[in-house]
């Protein structure tokens, strides 16, 4: 490994007094580029060694870390094929929550190895997903300077998203549960159309003629049907990774606890039970049981 790398090892706790080597461009013509390169293509060689022992094959280099700064018309995408490294570990890497998060970064971190980087603790649902579900896989502790400090973080070497993680990242998490209806209300803070008081919107609203199929907005396993005064007659559907979807206000139900659903299987059918002013399908999306917006993570957003 060359001189300029080892001085930034994430090993070695002086790396965080300079700043990291930053790529020029990223082009042969830049030795950084070429070092990256190298590197990679050693470790996603000996990652790949199904021959050679595991105790005979050489050790790969520490991890480091370079800095780059984007050019006009780069994206998340043009830059992972451009350094051959999976978006996932760059949009780790840098905190950023979603795609748009990362293209709008002028200055990027770039790892030598591929993988995941979760901060510990987690600091988002999604950080939270990723350490949940490699609890007894290898990790590295690494300290990277980011946003103006320091962040301590796990590195998953040669770890890349599962479909559920990728689909959140990329937002598109859930398809919409009916096929022709309109967003009437949002999640969030709104006045109680029966009080008038301030109140939170755990999901959101969808308006349709009484009697519209309502879909299974994603693969999973029916979890509940039932009735209570706020929702009326609903069903709650469980998906992998600690995901709820909630279908409120039915007329009916097409289901029943413990069935599996697939993705676009009817669960029941818009109606006007429970404490409503019209016919509509109340939607939720929970993670580890807490409500969150679903409006982001739906594929199609109508409304």
């Amino acid at each position: 490994m060359a001189a300029a790398a080892l001085a930034f090892s994430l090993a070695c706790t002086a790396c965080l007094a300079a700043e990291y080597p930053q790529m020029k461009s990223l082009t042969r013509d830049d030795p950084l580029y070429v070092q990256l390169q190298a590197e990679l293509d050693t470790w996603y060689r000996l990652s790949q060694d199904r021959i050679t022992p595991a105790a005979a094959r050489p050790v790969p280099s520490p991890l480091a870390i370079f800095s780059y700064r984007r050019r006009a018309g780069e994206d998340l995408f043009s830059l992972n094929a451009r350094l051959n490294l999976p978006y996932d570990t760059l949009v780790t890497l840098n905190a950023a929550a979603s795609r748009a998060e990362f293209d709008a970064r002028a200055q990027v971190l770039v790892p030598t190895r591929p993988g995941l980087f979760v901060s510990d603790p987690p600091a988002s649902a999604l950080e939270d997903m990723m350490l949940s579900s490699r609890s007894g896989l290898e990790r590295e502790r690494v300290v990277v300077r980011r946003g103006g400090g320091t962040a301590d973080l796990w590195f998953f070497p040669g770890e890349s998203f599962n479909a559920v993680e990728r689909a959140y990242f990329l937002q598109i998490l859930y398809e919409f549960p009916i096929v022709r209806g309109r967003i009437t209300s949002r999640y969030g803070s709104r006045a109680d159309p029966f009080t008038g008081q301030n109140a939170f919107h755990n999901g959101i609203d969808i308006g349709a003629a009484p009697g519209t199929a309502v879909h299974a907005a994603r693969d999973g396993t029916v979890a509940e049907v039932g009735t209570n005064a706020i929702l009326g007659m609903y069903v709650v559907v469980t998906h992998p990774g600690g995901w709820q979807t909630v279908y409120g206000h039915l007329s009916s139900a097409a289901v029943a606890a413990g069935a599996k659903v697939a993705l676009g299987g009817v669960v029941g059918a818009v109606g006007s039970t429970g404490k409503t002013t019209g016919p509509h399908l109340h939607f939720e999306v929970r993670r580890k049981g807490s409500a969150v917006d679903p409006f982001p993570l739906l594929a199609i957003k109508k409304g």
